[in-house]
């Protein structure tokens, strides 16, 4: 997918999800992308480290492209002089389910008398 940035590495996105005083919020904020690398963003709503929350961007180029994306915070700093927190983020990806990560060829045999 590609994106209009406002920035070199800069995307403007919606941010939503529960704060660190579980009340849901939706903040608007600056993604700054490094490529599949580091990702962060600049919050004025706090967060605790491992939660999720969705950031939806809000240029796609393409219509239709702007659904929310679930990340997972990796590190949460201190306030900044502006009041706001730096978040890094992590995308997370659906989980397997067993059956298809394990495959089971039992063959049981039941003596019956």
């Amino acid at each position: 997918m590609e994106f209009q940035a406002d920035m070199p590495g800069g995307y403007r996105v919606e941010v939503s999800g529960w704060d660190s005083k579980e009340n849901f919020f939706v903040e608007k904020a600056l993604l700054e992308w490094e490529g599949e690398g580091r990702k962060e963003i600049a919050l004025k709503n706090s967060l605790r480290e491992g939660c999720m929350v969705f950031v939806r961007l809000l240029q796609p180029v393409t219509a239709g492209q702007n659904f929310p994306i679930a990340y997972q915070t990796k590190s949460v700093s201190s306030r900044d002089a502006n009041g706001r927190v730096r978040v890094g983020l992590e995308r997370m990806r659906p989980r397997a389910v067993a059956k298809d990560t394990i495959e089971l060829n039992v063959k049981t045999t039941i003596k019956v008398a």
